[in-house]
């Protein structure tokens, strides 16, 4: 009998914390400003903060997109060149449900040829240069979602939705429950 509560507290612990708060957000990204700018939404429950986002453009080719430095507020990473970034990423963020994070300032450019390195901002991308290009989504508690580009036109909006992947702690501790679960079940059955 008592192996039969242990595994109710289990499955009790683990449903009532981690697994049922995952996070979740949604993401505009305005094609107005050449989806240089846009907000994310937390739409995850009460507790569930963001604390981070990133905006990556993806693997650096010929054709694909990049960025260039220019006003944004977030730490740019995976340099081509001079002033031509892949990664932009805001960081230490409480964003709490219901809140939005506004970001700006970013400059996108089209890498001509990867070498030797040239990008123009003159030309606008073509229609697979945005091919890699993703928003990852970071909770504080320890999830995380990305949604890739689901348009390859600069100039169009997207609307992107994140539901987050759970740690693998939270699957061990399913896995854990279910398993005792299953052991009580057996061991009531032997005794009957």
């Amino acid at each position: 009998m008592k192996l039969h509560h242990l595994a109710f507290v289990a499955m009790a612990a683990l449903f009532s914390n981690n697994a049922m708060s995952l996070g979740t957000a949604t993401i505009h990204l305005n094609g107005g400003d050449f989806i240089q700018s846009g907000w994310v939404t937390n739409t995850s429950g009460v507790g569930v903060d963001i604390v981070q986002v990133v905006y990556d453009l993806g693997t650096q080719a010929d054709g694909i997109a990049i960025w260039e430095i220019n006003s944004s507020t977030g730490t740019h990473s995976n340099f081509l060149t001079g002033n031509w970034y892949s990664t932009e990423t805001w960081g230490g963020l409480t964003i709490g449900s219901g809140a939005s994070f506004n970001f700006s300032g970013l400059d996108i450019d089209l890498i001509e040829t990867v070498v030797p390195p040239v990008v123009t901002g003159s030309i606008l991308g073509g229609p697979s240069s945005l091919a890699h290009a993703s928003v990852s989504v970071f909770f504080s508690d320890g999830s995380f979602g990305t949604a890739s580009l689901v348009q390859q036109d600069w100039t169009l909006s997207q609307d992107l939705v994140i539901g987050a992947v759970p740690e693998p702690e939270t699957y061990a501790m399913l896995i854990a429950g279910l398993g005792l679960l299953g052991f009580a079940a057996r061991r009531k059955q032997q005794n009957v």
